[in-house]
């Protein structure tokens, strides 16, 4: 049975003097990926992401994931990332991150105000693992899957430990608008499904807090669990109304 992962990207606090991925008044928004201290391999910055960088060269970042081929990619051997090990096919993971309001098209609208939103889900229909080459995965993904940053910096293959989530097409998609996690309500989306590592939901203001339980990529729903499923679904029916997408769809 299908589970749910939940996996942090993008530029993040600790970034928001040099790159900040913008939402705007009509809830539309940009993803900015986070800034390296070295240039890297392509793909570099999207032109939609380069008003939003300060000081950052269009070279220095790690652009995943890759939203146009719905692929992301991850060194497993990293804390942080430890749990996509366990992604099998037909598992979901569900993206998020941090969002500055911004009023106009550029650096100088940002605000002050940020919040933390769902962007995106990927249904995984192949998973790439193992120094694997691009030669190896199956014909009709095998393009997008050379395009990822994590094919891309190992000259076509993949670095050891490192994976490649290629996701179906028909399930897999960027919300054209983001969903508000609400982390300031009480009564928010993320304490209404989200749980900490032991399966209690989360609460605002006590232990654990939801920005140190969310930290690290977890599974955080298997669908087999009817209440985890009814977590699940509370998420998903907020996607629909929000972005027309329906996460769980066929499921």
């Amino acid at each position: 049975m299908t589970s749910v992962y939940l996996v942090n990207i993008g530029a993040n606090t600790s970034h928001s003097g040099r790159a900040r991925s913008p939402i705007f008044e009509d809830g539309s928004w940009v993803f900015v990926s986070f800034p390296t201290s070295t240039p890297q391999p392509p793909p570099e910055y999207s032109s939609q992401a380069l008003p939003f960088l300060r000081g950052v060269g269009p070279t220095y970042t790690h652009a995943d994931p890759c939203w146009d081929d719905l692929t992301y990619g991850d060194d497993c051997t990293n804390p942080r990332a430890g749990a996509l090990k366990g992604v099998i096919k037909g598992d979901i993971l569900l993206f998020w991150g941090l969002l500055w309001r911004n009023r106009s098209q550029d650096w100088h609208g940002f605000t002050g105000e940020r919040g933390w939103y769902l962007f995106g889900a990927l249904r995984v229909e192949e998973i790439a693992d193992r120094e694997q080459t691009v030669q190896q995965v199956s014909e009709h993904n095998r393009l997008r899957a050379g395009r990822n940053a994590h094919f891309v910096q190992g000259g076509g293959l993949l670095p050891k430990n490192n994976r490649v989530f290629l996701g179906d097409p028909r399930y897999s998609s960027r919300f054209s608008r983001a969903v508000d996690l609400e982390t300031s309500i009480s009564s928010g989306l993320i304490y209404r499904a989200f749980t900490s590592s032991n399966g209690d939901l989360l609460t605002r203001g006590r232990r654990p807090l939801w920005s140190s339980s969310l930290r690290s990529c977890r599974k955080i729903w298997d669908l087999n669990d009817p209440v985890a499923r009814s977590r699940a679904q509370i998420v998903g029916e907020v996607i629909v109304k929000q972005s027309d997408f329906d996460f769980l769809e066929d499921l």
